[in-house]
């Protein structure tokens, strides 16, 4: 995504030209910022009006994953990370952000936007054990029906890890969601 497609409020136009011209139907709102009417809402574009939030060394994760990947219209109100390097990490004092333990192996991560994310099949497999946590179950069943394909790829991997913690509930939780979702 080139960064002149994205309008963020105050930077090139005031918040009251950019609603102007949402109002037009020049442009749309997505997440943090604006993009042309004619701009596909991707990935990349999702991920890119998050990158002011996101440092480097954080992955997306959890909810705000899901949204990246097509979950849901409206982003989460804090956008969920977890860290991508071993050392220990603090979340921005602003409660912007909030930051998960656990490290996030190179294999579940995708950029996309200049932003580190969980790829879907990871994404699953992290909501699936955080179910419980409200809210979460919906964002889950939305990722589920943009791609339910993932489902049989994110139960495998959870198969394959060996001591994790929640594991069977986690795949229970991919299966009943996939259930209800082809029904």
């Amino acid at each position: 995504m080139h960064p002149g497609l994205l309008y963020r409020p105050g930077t090139r136009l005031s918040d009251a030209e950019l609603t102007a011209m949402r109002l037009d139907g020049l442009l749309f709102e997505v997440g943090d910022a604006f993009l042309p009417a004619d701009i596909p809402e991707t990935l990349d574009a999702r991920l890119a009006t998050l990158a002011p939030r996101i440092r480097d060394e954080h992955v997306v994760s959890g909810i705000t994953a899901a949204w990246a990947h097509g979950a849901g219209d409206r982003p989460p109100a804090r956008c969920h990370v977890r860290p991508h390097v071993a050392r220990r990490l603090r979340a921005p004092s602003d409660g912007s952000v909030v930051l998960h333990d656990g490290v996030v192996p190179e294999h579940e991560i995708q950029t996309a936007g200049g932003v580190r994310v969980l790829t879907v099949t990871a994404t699953l497999v992290d909501l699936a054990r955080s179910a419980r946590t409200d809210g979460v179950r919906a964002w889950l069943l939305a990722l589920v029906r943009t791609d339910v394909d993932q489902v049989g790829a994110a139960v495998d991997l959870l198969r394959a890890r060996e001591r994790l913690p929640g594991k069977r509930q986690a795949i229970a939780v991919l299966e009943s969601s996939y259930e209800e979702v082809t029904r």
